[in-house]
């Protein structure tokens, strides 16, 4: 590479990746969903507008100033426009927030050199996340993984670390679907990527605003559901957030604020996916704690359901091996961590005494085919005949036939899914890779065509090598 970004478009995924879970949830007498995520990213854009503004308790907080900047000239208001979308008004002008975009190396950067956030946020970056998101949304049936809205919908959806809201307007989709229509969304970000939801038919509205800066722009008790996806390279590692400490000297501590705007009774889910990877080895059994509709999800798109007993071994794949020990050095540098999701499971569990209802799903999804797989000589175990799965024993799993796996055509694309997302992910990292290996120019551009031949065109990580992905939810209290 030259320093100009290139969009990695090494084998085109499918446009669309159907969601196979069906859930009848909601108005049962509604027009029957048909099971597809949209295939473009901008595929509602044309709908309807919307008939009226959103209401949204947002009251006016203060923000990140700009070096040298007094906050007591930063107070900033929330206002809803004629059509609904919020203005972000100023009493006085911050550079970082109202131009809050910088090129370098020939891609766009958020300009404040404060913030740890390493991606950039253009439009190949943009297609990446969305990608990812179908990807992960396929992966796990529905746009959300906790089963706590089987009853009844979410009246109002905050979406936290936004970006281009396509969860939001997918998620959007996905409840109308299923009868429920009188849903408002929220998206918060620190800049304006998103589009105006609201021409495509949503209850919509955005605001910027610094995750990392509390408090948030809403008041107390505010939302059913608050959505929270891959925002662990925004701010600082949550391990060490009891270290941390805002202004008046008291611990921060990463869901404060978002237990504070949550309604009694409301869910906050989380979902993250570890910036290094591990070889999943053969014979992954089944987590106990597991709902048959959870196993039937994995089984239909070839992911594997993981827990804290499954086997993993050292990243086999050489070009892999050298991305994880550079992306580590790299983050780590910016106070950020390259396995956040091991820092969720801290953050769900330091804190249980505030959940009503704790859950978690973690999936494990390879980058191709496997050899293991292929072979038969490995698998998720299923319990032995009249066994139950938490009576099944070691004896009975090593003694279990695992019949060869041939990966269908959705199947095979959502693994492609998963490594094209990730290639194009270390080419978004390419800066500060760069800098981590100690490689010029002109060696990055080696390693970069052998890494890329050997993933793409040598099935390199035929020996397990996955992306491992959590989703943590948890009902308020």
């Amino acid at each position: 590479m030259d320093g100009s970004y290139h969009y990695l478009s090494p084998r085109p995924p499918p446009s669309s990746l159907p969601a196979k879970r069906a859930i009848s949830l909601f108005d049962h007498n509604a027009t029957k969903p048909t099971g597809r995520l949209p295939s473009n990213p901008s595929a509602t854009a044309n709908l309807k507008s919307s008939s009226g503004p959103p209401e949204t308790n947002i009251e006016p907080r203060r923000q990140r100033s700009a070096p040298g900047e007094s906050t007591g000239q930063n107070l900033e208001q929330f206002k809803t426009t004629s059509s609904g979308a919020t203005a972000l008004v100023r009493h006085a002008t911050s550079d970082y927030m109202t131009n809050p975009f910088e090129h370098r190396y020939g891609r766009r950067f958020l300009k404040d050199p404060s913030l740890p956030y390493p991606l950039p946020v253009d439009l190949a970056e943009l297609h990446r996340q969305t990608l990812r998101t179908l990807m992960l949304i396929d992966a796990s049936g529905a746009p959300f993984c906790n089963s706590l809205f089987q009853n009844s919908a979410p009246k109002k959806v905050l979406e936290l670390a936004c970006g281009s809201a396509f969860w939001s307007s997918t998620c959007h989709d996905w409840l109308k679907g299923r009868g429920a229509s009188n849903v408002s969304f929220v998206g918060l970000d620190i800049a304006p990527l998103a589009p105006d939801l609201q021409r495509s038919g949503m209850n919509w509205q955005f605001v910027q605003h610094d995750l990392s800066i509390p408090p948030l722009p809403f008041l107390d008790a505010t939302f059913d559901f608050v959505f929270i996806k891959d925002a662990g390279l925004c701010t600082a590692n949550p391990e060490t957030v009891n270290q941390t400490k805002n202004s008046d000297n008291e611990a921060i501590n990463p869901f404060n604020e978002a237990m504070r705007i949550l309604k009694q009774g409301g869910i906050l889910e989380v979902w993250e996916s570890d910036h290094t990877f591990r070889t999943l080895l053969p014979h992954p059994s089944i987590p106990t704690h597991m709902t048959e509709e959870d196993i039937e999800q994995a089984q239909e798109s070839a992911t594997y359901l993981i827990s804290p007993s499954t086997a993993f071994a050292r990243c086999q794949n050489e070009y892999l091996r050298d991305y994880n020990k550079w992306v580590e050095r790299a983050l780590e540098e910016r106070g950020l961590s390259a396995t956040p999701c091991t820092a969720l499971n801290w953050g769900f569990s330091h804190d249980a005494d505030v959940w009503a209802e704790l859950g978690c799903r973690r999936l494990a999804i390879p980058f191709g085919e496997v050899r293991w797989e292929r072979e038969g000589i490995g698998g998720q175990i299923e319990p032995a005949r009249g066994r139950s799965r938490t009576q099944t024993t070691k004896a009975a799993e090593k003694q279990a036939v695992v019949q060869p796996k041939i990966l269908t055509p959705d199947q095979a694309a959502l693994r492609n899914a998963a490594l094209t997302t990730t290639i194009q992910f270390i080419e978004s990292l390419e800066t500060l890779l760069k800098e981590a290996s100690g490689k010029r120019q002109d060696e990055w551009n080696r390693w970069w065509a052998s890494m890329t031949n050997d993933l793409l065109e040598q099935n390199g990580t035929f020996n397990g090598e996955c992306l491992e992905f959590g989703a943590w939810w948890g009902r308020k209290k």
